[in-house]
């Protein structure tokens, strides 16, 4: 008995594995089968016989019951699915169908203990687990990629119109179109054969803005800062867009490469490159009296914040280590807190609003809606490399994240501070 008990037990998980999501319908007995040598223990009559590996039940009743017990289990519920399998075991009429109630019981009590649910892998759009095991990036990350590198090449087209000044419409817009084309289709041959590691599509994008916001605010404080015959024309403006945006997306993607990230800590760095620019400056420019350089020392201020954003993001992003949905809230609740505030002074002010009133309640709107967005999202699982990302207190590994280090090295004459991080 004892033996049987041990089979129907250890056969009992490979035909809950195996089986479909139906219950299947008990086999008929077979009609021959050989006579077991009589014992002292009970009569072979009341154990019934093996069927394709697993043990079924003589008691029609108790085999129903089984059933919708088993069809619970199947779908999800494990907390109903214990309770049947429970009543299973204390009315079983044998030890091999006690055992098999037992087994099932006990798995469905641990996974409604660790609060499990089965879930469709398609369900989850692209298993960022199985891209990370691959080190391949996702799909969501390549099309995010592609996205952006259409606009690169309309960006580009622009960039050459300013240069050559077409004297048709056609002549600027189908370079632009021929630029964008291009763009996406260098993506496709560089990830067709050789798919971008996990991670650095995202990173290239996070690069390019970066880069863009740099050219943007310095040109917008060169602009402002002197008089007009002195501003760079529109050609220099150009190129010091173009440059900075194409410069932004190859060091993003080397450093994707050579150091390894993830599409949550690109993203991370561009964002707080983003939100220490925009936030630096509206509060500079909503502290400074309302002349000629207000203006000028708030692009100065948000220029210089998104290069401390992008440095502090980057040392940031390994031991952080956010999810990209994680990224898109805080991006979310620094929107939603600016526009807020940014609203409720315009209505408040009515016929009155200064610049210095406007900039500072957007600026202290979104910040306060990064801080309440962080807090909100701080239990969203992290997005790690692997078990061996060194962001995490696992451990160092190739290729993977690591938290802010600083150490003092001798030099000749003296010593040097110096600070090692990872993004």
């Amino acid at each position: 008995m004892k033996a049987q008990a041990l089979l129907v037990r250890a056969a009992a998980v490979a035909w809950f594995v195996g089986s479909t999501a139906h219950a299947q319908a008990p086999a008929p007995p077979a009609t021959t089968a050989p006579t077991a040598p009589s014992t002292s223990s009970a009569p072979a009559a009341t154990e019934p016989p093996p069927v394709r590996g697993v043990w079924q039940s003589n008691d029609a009743a108790w085999l129903d019951r089984y059933t919708l017990a088993r069809e619970r289990l199947v779908a999800g519920d494990f907390g109903r699915a214990r309770e049947l399998f429970g009543e299973l075991v204390r009315t079983a009429t044998n030890a091999a169908d006690q055992a098999l109630a037992s087994e099932f019981e006990s798995m469905a009590a641990t996974w409604a203990a660790r609060d499990l649910a089965f879930v469709r892998r398609s369900d989850l759009g692209e298993s960022q687990l199985s891209a990370k095991a691959a080190g391949e990036r996702t799909t969501d990350e390549i099309a995010v990629l592609y996205t952006n590198a259409v606009f690169y090449g309309l960006g580009t087209g622009a960039w050459l119109a300013v240069h050559t000044e077409p004297r048709s419409p056609a002549g600027a817009i189908l370079p632009a179109l021929g630029f964008a084309g291009a763009a996406a289709g260098a993506v496709a041959l560089v990830d067709v054969n050789h798919p971008l590691h996990y991670g650095v599509p995202q990173s290239i994008v996070a690069g390019m803005y970066i880069g863009l916001e740099e050219g943007l605010v310095w040109t917008l404080w060169n602009q402002a800062r002197t008089y007009r015959r002195d501003e760079w024309e529109g050609k220099t403006v150009a190129n010091v867009i173009w440059l900075m945006s194409t410069a932004g997306a190859v060091a993003g993607g080397v450093v994707g490469t050579v150091r390894g990230t993830t599409p949550g800590r690109a993203s991370f760095v561009g964002s707080t490159a983003l939100w220490t620019g925009l936030v630096g400056g509206l509060l500079v420019g909503a502290i400074s009296s309302e002349d000629d350089k207000q203006d000028d020392r708030a692009l100065l201020a948000s220029a210089i914040g998104l290069n401390l954003g992008a440095l502090a993001g980057a040392f940031a992003a390994g031991p952080v280590s956010p999810s990209i949905a994680r990224v898109r809230f805080l991006d979310l609740g620094g929107i939603g807190g600016g526009l807020v505030f940014g609203g409720l002074y315009l209505a408040a002010a009515d016929q009155h609003p200064t610049s210095q009133g406007i900039m500072g309640a957007t600026a202290f709107g979104a910040a306060a809606g990064l801080g309440v967005a962080w807090f909100a999202t701080s239990g969203m699982q992290p997005d790690r490399i692997g078990p061996g990302d060194a962001a995490s207190p696992v451990g160092d590994s190739p290729g993977s994240s690591s938290p802010v280090t600083a150490s003092v090295v001798p030099t000749p004459g003296g010593a040097m501070l110096a600070i090692r991080g990872m993004l």
